[in-house]
């Protein structure tokens, strides 16, 4: 990656949001010119309960679901725990925080400015034989993803990588 410290900031919900609010509050992100890569981080969803009666808790437990976010579909695997952004300036991180002030209007927040995502490959990532191909991926993936990160484009801004 190049020798430019872009800003970041983690955005911790109170609250884990389900794939329908997290559709919403990541969608809206894209719309924020300048947003460069989004982390989302949370708990893994599962198909279904193992070994658990099914009348009491299949009901509870939500399912991988497919959501649209610039109206390109992604699976979600996750409940939203929080976002980890990079941004171009610090200007964008206002934005994302003005942004979240908004969606987040009736649930508490916060939101933490500083270092969340490495920039530079680490030792083991240098050593190993599975390389990662894209600079932008680096700490974003690992270099052989049971998932594979989502790219996101906007028809007027730069990629944005989900």
């Amino acid at each position: 990656m190049k020798d430019i410290n872009y800003p970041q900031c983690q955005i911790i919900p109170i609250r884990m949001l389900h794939p329908d609010n997290a559709e919403k509050f990541l969608d809206g992100l894209t719309y924020i010119p300048g947003v460069r890569r989004v982390l989302v981080h949370g708990p893994g969803i599962i198909k279904e309960a193992i070994n658990k009666p099914r009348d009491i808790l299949s009901t509870h437990i939500p399912t991988p679901t497919d959501i649209k976010i610039a109206n390109q579909p992604i699976q979600m695997h996750i409940l939203m725990g929080d976002v980890i952004i990079e941004a171009l300036d610090e200007k964008v991180i206002d934005e994302v925080a003005e942004y979240c002030g908004e969606f987040f209007n009736d649930l508490a927040f916060q939101i933490l400015v500083g270092k969340f995502i490495k920039t530079e490959p680490s030792t083991s990532d240098l050593i190993s034989s599975e390389k990662i191909s894209d600079p932008d991926f680096i700490g974003l993936s690992e270099n052989k993803p049971f998932i594979a990160p989502a790219i996101i484009k906007q028809d007027n801004q730069e990629q944005c990588i989900v």
